[in-house]
């Protein structure tokens, strides 16, 4: 009995280092490709891993994104997300895990698991259910854990090699960019609008769509969307990029999720409700 107990409060104590280890990485980068996956974020699976790393408190880009100075300056400050697709013939079966700027992983959830057949619905289940790992961390990113790791240490890890080599055929005349030109993701939680920053810079009212009798339209910017009802000066939602050309993260003032365009060119906003449910609005192309 005194063996299980010790073998068990080992195992929560493990945990529980493991949570605060995590506390020192002040992003997470998320690829816009997965390894099993047949092409850019199939499934919507790579903005929805954004959309939960935003959801349970990390700050988050893609990985071709432009990168902060602070995270320039020291690439360990970010972990490097990927999924793993251990599926069986019926059952998807996903896996998220953390990698740190030299290679190891650093953090492992629970394997998440459907028996949904629908490919799409059953890795959005999967995902969440894996997420569940995460969000029991109640992660809270904190500067003074943060590794003293050195110039010199960042240039033996991978990541940062690769980095510092594309640093060497830029300019070193370039100026250095301020906190203002430098792109650095919003970690809003759900049910908030943030500031948006492509209302400023909007072109004309361009793609229009119809739901429930009532007309939409769209005003596109260089971040993204901004989404307008018909007879509105003001947007009542934003569609942020969030890696490829068809992958948005939606936010509005009640909710948040991802949306993208369909083969018909129907706007799909797809977010989860207060019952966890998973829920999708169909805004239908027109011509208006």
């Amino acid at each position: 009995m005194k063996k299980i107990l010790f073998i068990l409060a080992f195992f929560i104590g493990t945990i529980s280092s493991f949570a605060q280890d995590l506390d020192q990485y002040k992003y997470i980068i998320i690829p816009e490709k997965f390894e099993f996956s047949k092409e850019e974020n199939q499934y919507q699976l790579n903005a929805l891993t954004k959309f939960l790393f935003e959801k349970y408190g990390f700050e988050t880009l893609m990985k071709s994104e432009q990168k902060p100075l602070d995270l320039q300056e020291n690439y360990c400050l970010g972990l490097t997300a990927s999924v793993k697709d251990h599926s069986g013939l019926f059952v998807t079966k996903l896996v998220v895990q953390l990698e740190d700027c030299r290679g190891n992983i650093v953090f492992e959830t629970k394997e998440g698991r459907s028996r949904i057949k629908e490919f799409k619905d059953a890795h959005h289940e999967a995902l969440r259910d894996a997420f569940s790992t995460i969000e029991e961390l109640n992660y809270e990113y904190d500067p003074s854990e943060v590794s003293g790791a050195t110039a010199s240490e960042n240039e033996e890890a991978p990541q940062a090699v690769e980095k510092a080599e594309v640093a060497q055929t830029e300019p070193k005349t370039e100026p250095t960019k301020t906190s203002e030109e430098i792109e650095t993701p919003t970690t809003a939680p759900a049910e908030v609008v943030v500031e948006n920053p492509m209302v400023e810079n909007a072109s004309a009212k361009e793609l229009n769509f119809e739901k429930d009798g009532i007309n939409y339209s769209l005003e596109k910017s260089d971040s993204g969307y901004s989404f307008y009802q018909e007879n509105s000066e003001e947007p009542f939602a934003v569609l942020a990029k969030s890696g490829g050309e068809n992958s948005f993260i939606y936010k509005s003032l009640t909710r948040q999720g991802v949306a993208y365009f369909d083969e018909g060119g129907n706007l799909i906003v797809e977010y989860l409700n207060a019952e966890n449910k998973s829920v999708e609005l169909v805004y239908k192309a027109s011509a208006n």
